[in-house]
This record gives structure tokens, sequence and C-alpha cells, in this order.
């Protein structure tokens, strides 16, 4: 029987599927223990690879733990105002105040694993500051001009801001009642005709 030929594309479906085994890995490690307490031996055991191999796909403990944090950024579904349907400013507040609800509301278990190591962990640190800067870009977006206007301004990123969610939810409210409510106050601010 003639040899097998080498076939670059099953060598290239196998690296995917290392690749994939060990970005799940380090997400379920992750939500166990955090990253600062993850090491790459232990995401290598998980995957069932060499921690060689981790660092061939990834280069390093601080790239797979950037690749995973944009990950799961993009499965929490940061709010995008692109995805809606043309309305006017008045409903694309409201819709805007439900969606950063929604989206804090999907991320807190994660918020809580992470919340220690923000100020520390270098992936952590990068995808915070993407965050907030697509966020003020999605306000600008949404809010527009009114924006300018130093109260409309502080109410918009006060009142949705993720700590006004979780007290308002820790009172009681659900997150559509909460939403509703500081979609309300916020609408009460726009500049007429807006």
């Amino acid at each position: 029987m003639p040899p097998r030929r080498y076939s670059m594309e099953v060598r290239s479906e196998q690296a995917a599927r290392t690749r994939e085994r060990i970005l799940d890995a380090a997400l379920a490690s992750y939500r166990e223990r955090g990253i600062a307490s993850t090491s790459l031996q232990a995401v290598a055991r998980r995957a069932d690879v060499s921690a060689a191999t981790v660092l061939n796909h990834f280069g390093s403990a601080d790239e797979l733990a950037r690749v995973v944090v944009g990950r799961l950024a993009d499965a929490l579904r940061v709010p995008d105002d692109r995805e809606w349907p043309e309305q006017g400013r008045t409903q694309r507040v409201r819709r805007l105040v439900g969606e950063m609800f929604a989206f804090y509301d999907r991320s807190a278990p994660w918020f809580e694993i992470f919340r220690s190591e923000l100020g520390h962990d270098p992936a952590l640190r990068e995808g915070e500051g993407a965050f907030w800067q697509s966020i003020g870009e999605l306000y600008s977006r949404v809010f527009g001009d009114a924006l300018a206007d130093d109260r409309v301004r502080g109410a918009a990123f006060g009142l949705t801001h993720p700590g006004t969610f979780t007290s308002l939810r820790d009172s009681g409210l659900s997150l559509e009642d909460a939403s509703e409510l500081v979609a309300e106050a916020l609408v009460r601010l726009l500049p007429n005709g807006a």
C-alpha cells in the first residue's frame, strides 16, 4: 500500500480544532479561577495538549487571554446601534437603555469573576478600554448633539452605568422596569423635537 500523502488541508483543520479546544479550555478555566490564577499548563491539561502547543498557537498567556476576552465580548453581544432599524432619537434612546441593561444582565457573572483583575490583567484592561470606547461612540451616535449638554451627558452615562443597573435590580425592579424608568428619565432631558 502506498504511503498516504501529506495534506495541508487536513493539517489546517487539525490545527483549527486544536486552537478551538485551547480556547474552550481557557474560557472554562477563566470562568472557574479567573485569568490570573489560570496557568498555561492548566489550560494545556484541560485541552489535552502540551503547554508548548498552547504557546505555538497563541505565543503567550497574555495573547491567549486577549483572544478569549475578545471572543467573550463578541458572545456577550456588546450593544451596537448599527444593527438597529432607523428610528427617531427618542426611540433610539429607549432602545439603547434596554440594550445596555440587557448586556449588563448577560455579562454580570463574568464581571463578578473578573472584577478583581480588571486593573491588573492586560487583556482585561484592553478589553475594558475597547468596550468603553465603543460605548462612547454608540452614545454619540444615539444622542447626537444632545450630548453637548452637560446634564444630558451626565445623565446618559450615569443612569446607564452598570452600578446604576445593579442598584435598580437590587431594589426589586425587573430588567424591563429598570430600563423603562431610566429611558423615561433620559427622554425627558432630550431637547424638544428629538
